[in-house]
């Protein structure tokens, strides 16, 4: 591991990252560390081997940090596995019903409700309207460049999700929504140490009077949006495709509640986890003047001073590299969770029921077995060996198998075109003492956020 006052070696930047234990710390200390910034709490087991196991309440707690393991209970066995009890107790009180928290026939009817909506066909007619969008944000930063990168991508993101997603609704409080999303997602995913001990499914989670605040901000906005809508022409976006879905095996409708869910789940995961991916790029490109030029000089000759276009994306080979690069530094997910409901075997090892896993992708994109210089910024690693994306490759940002984000291609696209034109435009002028730790709550944050200068390229 680079120490974390090398920065720079050999023309790599190497960003903020999280130091694993030693190995010799007491349980005390190591559950302490997890509690504060779960990806701190991993030691030097869980980065050298595939699958570290451990006592828990009568069962095992297994840490998987491998791809092979990784798509065994993602995808080849994904039936055997649910999420786990902590999973429903920090995501139910937002998104119960909707696609974020449950499984089975339910999950699979929702599903195909939302799916529609990020088809490929689809992506071309979404795309104008991400360019509106970025073109009314450089507007702001023309007239005040300086910016939290953070508080930025997050103005930016959602108004984007609002104007592609949700049909530009009007009066929408974009400021108290964005505000009360971050809440809540801090409120849910700030670990305690109760949440270590496997409570029931239908056991409450205690909420912070801040974070039930802002869970009655997103229920009222989703609520507000679903009630502005005709229901015999409910329009063709996310929130018309959730009011007018019908299951076509049971003729089954969703029900208020699922509708609701749904839209906090988009609110949260719609904008959180692709302004925070633009916001870690923006740091890295930052740091980093030879990625900037490249990125300039790419998208200059693809698309010239004008916008971005869909046909242009698949052509902006670094462009996308750059993303791919800081997804696998700073994973929108970094960590998932799974319960088993039925035995089986992962490396050798008896998985039994009731068994729980923690499926560390930071770890595994950080670990040494798999990656070559692992904790340095390298986007043209995913050029040299375009392999390391296929399918069972260690890159898992979005996670893999049946549940892998739905959203995925559109917030893909999005970071690309966002990255591209901000960065072609811009000069980014970030502190050079600027080194944030990585904190986790549910989403990869950087703690005290990126104080940054957009300047126009002249």
């Amino acid at each position: 591991m680079t120490d974390t006052l090398e920065r720079r070696d050999e023309g790599f930047f190497y960003p903020p990252h999280a130091q694993p234990l030693n190995g010799d710390e007491g349980f005390i200390y190591s559950t302490w560390k997890f509690l504060r910034n779960p990806i701190e709490g991993f030691g030097p087991m869980a980065y050298n081997q595939p699958i570290v196991s451990v006592p828990n309440f009568g069962k095992k707690l297994h840490v998987i940090t491998d791809p092979e393991g990784m798509m065994q209970v993602l995808a080849l066995e994904a039936k055997k596995f649910t999420k786990t009890a902590i999973d429903a107790r920090i995501l139910g009180p937002a998104t119960k019903e909707g696609l974020l928290s449950v499984h089975g026939d339910q999950w699979k009817r929702q599903r195909r409700a939302v799916a529609p909506m990020f088809a490929k066909r689809h992506m071309a007619d979404l795309a104008p309207m991400i360019t509106e969008v970025l073109n009314g944000f450089k507007a702001k930063l023309d007239k005040e460049p300086k910016l939290d990168l953070n508080a930025g991508m997050a103005e930016l993101t959602f108004d984007v999700l609002a104007k592609a997603l949700l049909g530009d609704p009007k009066g929408l409080d974009g400021e108290r929504l964005k505000y009360a999303t971050r809440n809540a997602v801090t409120s849910a995913g700030t670990l305690r140490p109760d949440d270590l001990v496997p409570w029931p499914r239908w056991v409450p989670r205690p909420i912070s009077p801040k974070g039930s605040r802002a869970l009655k901000k997103l229920k009222s906005a989703a609520d507000d949006l679903l009630d502005s809508r005709d229901v015999n022409n409910p329009g063709d976006d996310l929130v018309g495709l959730l009011i007018s879905a019908i299951d076509p095996k049971t003729g089954q409708e969703l029900s208020r509640r699922e509708r609701r869910d749904n839209l906090i789940g988009f609110f949260i995961a719609g904008h959180e986890t692709t302004a925070l991916t633009l916001t870690w790029a923006l740091y890295l490109v930052g740091m980093h003047a030879p990625t900037a030029e490249r990125i300039r000089a790419e998208v200059i000759e693809v698309c010239g001073q004008g916008d971005i276009a869909y046909d242009d994306i698949d052509k902006l080979t670094f462009t996308r590299a750059v993303i791919d690069e800081t997804m696998r530094l700073y994973p929108p997910a970094p960590m998932l969770n799974r319960e088993c409901h039925e035995e089986t075997e992962i490396h050798g090892r008896k998985i039994e029921i009731g068994d729980t896993f923690l499926l560390a992708n930071y770890v595994m994109h950080r670990t040494e077995r798999l990656w070559e210089n692992p904790n340095a910024f390298d986007p043209d690693r995913f050029i040299r060996q375009p392999e390391l994306k296929a399918k069972g490759a260690p890159y898992m940002p979005f996670g893999a198998g049946p549940r892998i984000c739905v959203g995925m291609a559109f917030a893909v696209m999005e970071a690309v075109m966002a990255l591209g034109t901000l960065v072609r435009d811009y000069d980014i002028e970030i502190p050079a003492d600027c080194y944030p730790r990585p904190l986790m709550t549910v989403t990869l944050r950087p703690e005290g956020g990126v104080p940054a200068r957009m300047v126009r390229v002249s």
